[in-house]
């Protein structure tokens, strides 16, 4: 049907209120399992350190005579090993007038934005600690930042590498913990699983926790395909719908259960940390604290509020050991 004409509709109109939602929608993940699981514990200075100790291989010739005078092996010394502190922040500058200023979603929008910002800063701690990051003792004037060194750089002994890769780990001659070089991607199989939980039981680590990013925990879920491994069966009851599983989340292992876990910021933060699956002791790791996140009030200056969110902390890796990961597998697609 036409329109009959001279009818007044909201074309036309100059006076009709916006209808803009009175709610701000934000769907960005914000968990962080890494740091979850690994707990806190307080740091008294810019450069932590502590030390790490081995047995020594079990002998089988360990027989002694009768009347024996001894004499005595030589003692290894602990190992002594160290992160830098690193300072990470968010800085929130609002104008008083918008601070003021009737808005749809929020009452203020300083508030919401140290809530935003107080998660990313959060984020921002989850990848640095699991990222390839050296560590650095930094110098002065600010020329150059002190940085901790990440999960993925301080794992050198239980580190299934690409071809081309080289493991990096603590160097004891410069006392800093050195990045690993990337090797060339490859799929993520059973077998190099398995491989790195066997070397990671044989130097005495227990790990309980596979974290990995959300492609290569669909790879892993194909794991359930392998002929070595108990197809899984369900008994469908007639009261119930048919349900059909295609993951698994936990890993029965010859040494032990790990529970299985993705994390979304790692492919948040780019293929570079999404290439590794991490085997993690949650009590060989921890987040080690020097300044907690707090918020700043930097001096009033113009006509506008300033806050600041900042925290300077570590990643304490007890023993590398005792840990292990998977790197240079595609982590974000099938080929990246």
């Amino acid at each position: 049907m036409a329109q009959i004409s001279n009818t007044f509709e909201t074309y036309d109109a100059v006076g009709n209120r916006e209808t803009l939602a009175d709610a701000i929608y934000q769907i960005s993940p914000e968990e962080t399992p890494f740091l979850s699981m690994i707990g806190k514990e307080s740091v008294s200075g810019i450069h932590p350190e502590w030390q790490t100790d081995t047995l020594a291989t079990p002998s089988t010739t360990n027989n002694q005579p009768e009347g024996n005078d001894w004499s005595f092996q030589a003692i290894t010394p602990t190992a002594r090993v160290g992160n830098y502190c690193q300072i990470s922040d968010k800085r929130i500058i609002i104008s008083n007038t918008q601070e003021v200023v009737s808005k749809a979603g929020r009452k203020s929008e300083m508030a919401r934005e140290i809530a935003k910002k107080g998660v990313e800063l959060k984020t921002d701690i989850e990848v640095t600690h699991l990222s390839n990051q050296a560590s650095s003792a930094g110098s002065g004037n600010g020329a150059t930042n002190r940085t901790s060194g990440g999960f993925r750089a301080w794992i050198s002994t239980n580190d299934s590498l690409g071809a081309g890769g080289a493991s990096g780990g603590f160097n004891t001659s410069t006392g800093v913990v050195d990045a690993a070089t990337n090797g060339t991607q490859r799929a993520m199989t059973k077998v190099l699983l398995d491989t790195v939980i066997l070397n990671t039981y044989n130097a005495g680590g227990s790990p309980t926790t596979l974290l990995l990013s959300p492609y290569a925990k669909t790879v892993f879920s194909t794991f359930m395909s392998d002929t070595n491994v108990a197809q899984q069966r369900t008994n469908v009851s007639g009261k119930k719908q048919t349900t059909i599983t295609a993951a698994a989340d936990i890993y029965v292992s010859d040494f032990g259960e790990i529970m299985v876990v993705p994390n979304r910021q790692m492919a948040r933060a780019g293929a570079t940390i999404a290439r590794n699956a991490f085997l993690v002791d949650p009590t060989m790791v921890k987040h080690g604290v020097l300044r907690d996140i707090a918020k700043r009030d930097p001096a009033t200056t113009g006509d506008s509020e300033k806050k600041v969110l900042n925290t300077e902390y570590t990643l304490v890796v007890k023993n590398e050991a005792a840990n292990g990961v998977i790197a240079d597998i595609f982590g974000m697609t099938s080929a990246s």
